[in-house]
């Protein structure tokens, strides 16, 4: 499995769904970002804010309105292998497949020789505790552990960049808390670069080692702050209770709560300083 040695650059990217008979709705204003190779990157705001129209950009799902989106250079124009992405519903695994069918796909369409690929899915499987599911079909498989086989599928193409768009959202408590510290985990193994769209405060404090707030919709950047929690060499658990987490993941709320849905365009005095930074 290869380093990440690209930077993700999003130049004045903006979007603008545009539908017959209806005034064309500003989803995301011009945003530029520069994330560097091997970040954790969280984007966090109010539902509609563009998240996640955002993060089908960088995949390549949308083309921007405005802008460009490069990957170390290139620019980005559609979907490609340097990019994995692991979607919030597990309805893009393929049922008829096992979940090492599943897994296997992205090696399949790079023609990886068999034995190969093989031994890649069960590297993947092994990362993400499917082993032992390998020949199960999908819908089989609880809802965390189709997850993890999104995950796994996306890892096993050797991807640059992870993109997760609310990948735990649907789960209970338990099994979320559960994923959140194996992809932390895969993270700290891999180094791949993440963009992870959530709308879980608590989630972006203990992941991220950067998280940026966009306003309502049209979605800015209001704030962008680097943090080291999860750098830590501590369980998710012992984070949860340490006073700078929390603190940090309370003034991130309180910054959200404050932002309205009719915040002007161009106004810059809600660009908040997150207080209870590391």
């Amino acid at each position: 499995m290869t380093q990440p040695v690209a930077d993700l650059v999003l130049d004045q990217v903006g979007h603008t769904y545009r539908t017959a008979g209806a005034p064309p709705v500003e989803a995301l204003a011009p945003t530029s970002l520069t994330i560097s190779a091997g970040e954790f990157v969280a984007l966090v705001g109010h539902s509609g804010c563009g998240k996640s129209t955002l993060l089908e950009i960088v995949a390549g799902l949308r083309p921007p309105t405005t802008g460009r989106v490069l990957l170390g250079g290139a620019e980005i124009v559609g979907p490609g292998r340097r990019r994995g992405v692991v979607f919030q519903q597990s309805s893009s695994l393929l049922p008829w497949r096992t979940v090492a069918g599943n897994v296997a796909l992205g090696p399949e369409i790079q023609k990886v020789p068999a034995a190969e690929r093989a031994a890649l899915v069960a590297r993947e499987l092994e990362r993400v505790g499917l082993a032992e599911f390998a020949d199960r079909k999908v819908y089989e498989l609880s809802g965390g552990m189709q997850q993890r086989t999104q995950i796994a599928r996306a890892l096993a193409a050797d991807p640059d960049v992870l993109l997760l768009d609310e990948p735990f959202s649907a789960l209970d408590t338990f099994t979320r808390e559960l994923l959140q510290e194996e992809l932390r985990r895969i993270w700290k193994e891999t180094g791949k670069t993440v963009l992870f769209v959530t709308h879980s405060v608590e989630e972006a404090t203990l992941l991220a080692t950067r998280v940026v707030l966009f306003s309502p919709r049209p979605g800015r950047v209001i704030s962008d702050e680097r943090i080291d929690f999860t750098r830590r060499d501590v369980s998710l658990k012992e984070l949860r209770a340490d006073p700078a987490v929390v603190a940090f993941a309370a003034a991130l709320r309180e910054a959200i709560g404050d932002l309205t849905a009719d915040v002007a365009p161009g106004v810059t005095k809600h660009r908040h300083r997150l207080r209870g930074r590391p």
